[in-house]
């Protein structure tokens, strides 16, 4: 017998296509970029900071969701990658619930819809599920509001009941923030549309759609008028994501007039075709790496389940009394109406999708993907006429979109990794650093980052001990900041960098230069001011590292503040890192005995450096303690492991040489070594 599937399946597919794009890496996930800021406002100054961090970000109301979001599932990244995906899947249900009232007779078609959406191939930030938690929320309080407004229409006896919650959780999604004010404008055509399936008159048509869309009407000039001139914003001027567009036209009617509907073209193009010319990516067949073998297999496993599935998934069709158009004409015509209307407040405000930053600019085309949707599917029907090929085009969308997000979601478990693992060696290694610390490295240090960002996030990872917008520390990459001007950072220059309501205020003397290539098999080097001559540091950072201040470090907090495991992790394992980071402290405060004991630890547990770097603070230690031969040896075996090595374990010896006292093992020791290494 034939397995068949009932429509009332279809909520569990979406939720099961859902969970396999974005919730099979989840565990493996935590914070990015811009979910760093509400993590520290609400972790470290308190979640009624987040009202003022939100204020300057011009969405005022938008910090109730993060206060009530933080008192409820904390700040553990796992908590949120739930909440965010649990958002989408109800938006992506609810806006099946509305596209089958709107085409009541069409429901397999608006099943592929439903299910595109899901997973459309253009906004590829699900991971910063945090900060897009905003998003998804304004979004599924849109799906909510356009469903009731349709189920107003279809049950004229709970009318009002539907329209109030209808402008409800419309007023609730514009007053969050603008990204679905454009798409609001799609109501009347979705009315139009449900209307024209009487027989009344067009005048009788045009009348009740005007009755029934005023009251939308009159939220979203509201709305407007608000978000234009009365939006709040912390100093005269400070309000971001301006409509200004709206005030060229009136200087500039013509010039402005074509700059939208240049972006316009663009953007479209980018959601309806140029995504899916991404998703096809090469690096995806590179079939030698493990992660992307599954990820293939993820994709040929989904494609041919959804097939499987819609082929046996049966619909009760009500009965159609008289032939209609056939449903693509108008499922394209508000689907490319959607596709356009969707990025028009980020047109509004000088943004698009095609030239802002690509790494973070496709959140402008959300709201289009419903018509994105609409469209691919109205295509298929329209262009290919034979089911089953269809039904095979369309699997196969679908598997390479679910394969394409989950190719990304590994390049966000991959950052998160190299994150975490940096937060818990910097808190080896310093367990406290003074405020006033600009850390220095020389570029960013993580993918799907920034400097703000990570300097929030070394905010958050020691003590404050007053409420106040003074950052204790800020990240800083020199080749973007001081590329030519290494001399006056080295010699001191003042430091103040701004993000929203935060201000850091330092010196480049108060400084610590860092390098971290865990790539490489290295740990995180916080370098010193002798650290010039390591030929493994790029050229900038050895310029800088002589301002480097390692006082900066001390060894116990001035208030007792463990690691937040609940937003960084667990602790990892002790490995090799841990042991080095360790050891580098306790070389800082000359605690030889320290060194050697965490040397033995390292070795007896088979762990040992993966660069020769790392074996400086040990050389050090058992030259201190008078073992010169394990020193000279472990010289040996440094210089072996890593190219160019002679000029720092040179340095590192005449500092031996200045800091011990005379003996003939020692002079014979260095009479040796000065010849092998070739020392000046």
């Amino acid at each position: 017998m034939k397995v068949k599937f009932s429509s009332k399946t279809i909520p569990l597919a979406l939720i099961a296509v859902c969970v396999a794009a974005f919730g099979l890496l989840i565990p493996f996930l935590g914070f990015y970029q811009d979910d760093w800021h509400p993590v520290y406002y609400g972790f470290s100054r308190g979640l009624s900071s987040l009202w003022e961090l939100f204020f300057y970000d011009s969405r005022p109301f938008a910090a109730a969701i993060f206060v009530v979001g933080f008192q409820a599932i904390g700040f553990k990244p796992f908590h949120w990658h739930i909440l965010a995906l649990a958002l989408r899947i109800l938006t992506v249900i609810f806006t099946w619930l509305f596209l089958s009232d709107i085409w009541p007779l069409h429901k397999r078609q608006v099943t592929w819809v439903a299910i595109l959406f899901a997973i459309y191939p253009l906004f590829k930030l699900q991971a910063l599920s945090l900060i897009y938690t905003i998003h998804w929320t304004g979004f599924f309080l849109y799906s909510v509001s356009v469903w009731a407004m349709v189920k107003s229409v279809r049950k004229p006896g709970y009318f009002w009941a539907f329209t109030t919650l209808s402008l409800l959780t419309a007023g609730l999604h514009l007053i969050l923030l603008e990204y679905y004010a454009g798409i609001e404008l799609i109501r009347p055509f979705i009315l139009w549309l449900i209307f024209s399936e009487g027989d009344e008159t067009s005048t009788n048509r045009l009348k009740r759609l005007v009755k029934v869309w005023s009251p939308y009407l009159l939220v979203l000039v509201a709305f407007a008028v608000y978000r234009i001139f009365f939006i709040p914003g912390p100093v005269k001027g400070s309000v971001g994501n301006q409509p200004t567009v709206v005030f060229d036209f009136f200087k500039a009617p013509v010039e402005t007039a074509l700059r939208l509907l240049q972006a316009a073209l663009q953007d479209t193009i980018v959601i309806l075709y140029a995504t899916w010319n991404n998703v096809i990516n090469p690096a995806l067949f590179t079939i030698t790496q493990p992660a992307n073998l599954k990820t293939l297999l993820i994709i040929i496993a989904v494609a041919l389940a959804l097939f499987l599935y819609l082929a046996r998934l049966k619909f009760s069709h009500p009965a159609q009394a008289t032939p209609k158009p056939p449903w693509y004409r108008s499922a394209l015509f508000i689907g490319l109406s959607l596709t356009v209307l969707g990025p028009v407040p980020a047109w509004l405000t000088e943004q698009s999708i095609s030239t802002n930053n690509p790494l973070w600019s496709d959140r402008y085309g959300l709201a289009a993907m419903i018509g994105a949707s609409l469209v691919v599917v109205a295509l298929l029907e329209a262009l290919i006429g034979d089911q089953k090929y269809r039904l095979v085009v369309f699997s196969a969308l679908v598997g390479l979109s679910v394969g394409w997000h989950v190719f990304n979601g590994n390049d966000y478990r991959r950052s998160w990794i190299k994150q975490s693992a940096f937060y818990w060696q910097l808190a080896w290694r310093a367990p406290y650093i003074q405020p006033g610390t600009a850390i220095l490295s020389d570029g960013e240090i993580f993918p799907y980052m920034g400097e703000y960002p990570t300097s929030f996030a070394l905010n958050s990872l020691y003590p404050r001990f007053e409420d106040t917008r003074e950052l204790s520390y800020y990240f800083f990459s020199v080749s973007k900041h001081f590329a030519g001007k290494t001399e006056d950072l080295v010699r001191g220059m003042p430091l103040r960098q701004t993000a929203y309501s935060s201000i850091f205020s330092g010196n480049s003397r108060d400084g610590l230069v860092i390098f971290y290539e865990p790539e490489q098999y290295e740990c995180l080097w916080v370098l010193g001011p002798g650290d010039a001559d390591i030929r493994a540091l790029p050229e900038i950072t050895r310029q800088v590292a002589p301002l480097s201040n390692l006082t900066r470090i001390v060894l116990d907090s001035p208030k007792a503040h463990p690691v937040p495991v609940q937003i960084f992790g667990s602790e990892p394992g002790h490995t090799w890192c841990y042991y080095f980071e360790k050891a580098d402290l306790a070389r800082q405060y000359q605690d030889w005995q320290e060194v050697i004991a965490l040397w033995g630890q390292a070795s007896q547990n088979g762990f040992a450096p993966g660069n020769g770097v790392e074996y400086l603070a040990f050389i050090e230690g058992f030259a201190h303690t008078g073992d010169w031969q394990a020193a000279e040896q472990m010289t040996y075996t440094a210089e072996g492991l890593t190219r160019v090595m002679a000029p720092s374990l040179c340095a590192t010896w005449q500092r031996i040489e200045a800091d011990t006292q005379p003996s003939a093992a020692r002079q014979a020791t260095l009479g040796r070594l000065n010849e092998a290494l070739q020392c000046p």
